[in-house]
């Protein structure tokens, strides 16, 4: 799919008043400020932390990162607000966040997809948007993006620039599902990336700079004031918190993972009783709208696993999972070894 330039809209460049160093948390939370507490249409920052696992809103921590490893170098591990994957993030990995006004997410979000990618081509990378959020060049994953809504009718989308990372250190700190590999055709993480510089020889800061000064397009930059960096330290108190960071991480009797094209890998965890199900739990690296688990739970309680085609009938799956149908999930459900 080309890129209409008449659709390209000039963002407004967010900057910090100083270099400190600060930890991932803080740039989670600056995309929440900007995008509950800044009145522009369009904006973007870019960002780099110390070693950090970023784990989707709906993953298991455990089954998707080696938390001993982690721990014993160093590397902590957060949590985000939007769907997709685990990502690794270090001082070699470019993170970008862009806030946008609007209702139409999909499109929203398929715009900036090939907005980066256009950037990257004019600085003569020759970078392709890949499935549902991925950007690859010379078939290799250099970048990988995801999104959420705010309630204001702002969308926060975000994503990596892989541009000088440990490649090593991240093969070992994410630990993806044997599923999840399956569905990519390749046996291992390290496979399927590729650092910019091997396409981009100038270095880092003046990628950088290059990007930034595409997406503004000779617009303006908007420094936070000191009020709004303790604004957006409190925020980030609340990606600290040990509650959000762990989810709910619950042990269920029965789960399922499968791969769905489209989707992402979608994990269905049942609580069982006597064979009847009590309580769903959905988790994994898809792009959740709305949470389902206590629709499912009250569709599916009291009732066996191979009866969830029948149970979900009627049900708007896509409303709570973006591109998961009723019967894909239902299949998923049926699976489930009680």
């Amino acid at each position: 799919m080309g890129f209409d330039k008449n659709q390209q809209i000039r963002m407004k460049h967010i900057a910090l008043p100083d270099n400190i160093d600060r930890p991932l948390e803080f740039y989670l939370a600056m995309e929440e400020f900007v995008a509950r507490e800044i009145d522009e249409d369009s904006a973007f920052f870019l960002w780099q932390t110390a070693p950090t696992v970023v784990c989707g809103r709906n993953q298991l921590i455990q089954s998707e990162v080696n938390v001993d490893y982690c721990h014993e170098r160093g590397i902590r591990i957060v949590r985000r607000k939007s769907g997709g994957g685990c990502v690794y993030s270090d001082r070699g990995n470019i993170m970008l966040s862009c806030v946008e006004k609007g209702e139409n997410v999909g499109f929203m979000f398929d715009r900036y997809l090939r907005r980066l990618a256009l950037e990257l081509r004019r600085m003569g990378i020759d970078a392709q948007t890949s499935g549902r959020n991925d950007i690859l060049v010379e078939g290799k994953k250099v970048s990988g993006n995801a999104f959420y809504k705010i309630p204001n009718g702002k969308c926060v989308m975000h994503g990596t620039l892989l541009f000088d990372s440990d490649f090593d250190m991240l093969r070992q700190a994410i630990t993806p599902s044997e599923a999840k590999l399956r569905s990519h055709g390749v046996a291992s993480v390290r496979q399927r990336v590729a650092n910019l510089k091997e396409f981009f020889p100038s270095g880092i800061e003046v990628f950088k700079t290059r990007l930034a000064e595409g997406l503004n397009d000779g617009g303006e930059t908007r420094v936070l004031t000191a009020a709004e960096l303790g604004r957006i330290e409190e925020i980030a108190q609340t990606y600290a918190d040990v509650r959000f960071v762990e989810g709910s991480n619950p042990a269920y009797a029965v789960e399922q993972e499968q791969a769905v094209e489209g989707v992402g890998s979608v994990r269905v965890c049942l609580k069982m009783r006597h064979g009847l199900v009590r309580e769903v739990h959905l988790a994994g690296d898809f792009f959740m709208l709305k949470s389902p688990d206590a629709e499912l739970s009250r569709r599916l309680r009291g009732k066996k696993p191979e009866e969830a085609a029948a149970a979900l009938q009627g049900m708007d799956v896509p409303e709570y999972i973006a591109n998961l149908t009723a019967m894909q999930l239902a299949d998923i459900i049926k699976n489930c070894n009680a």
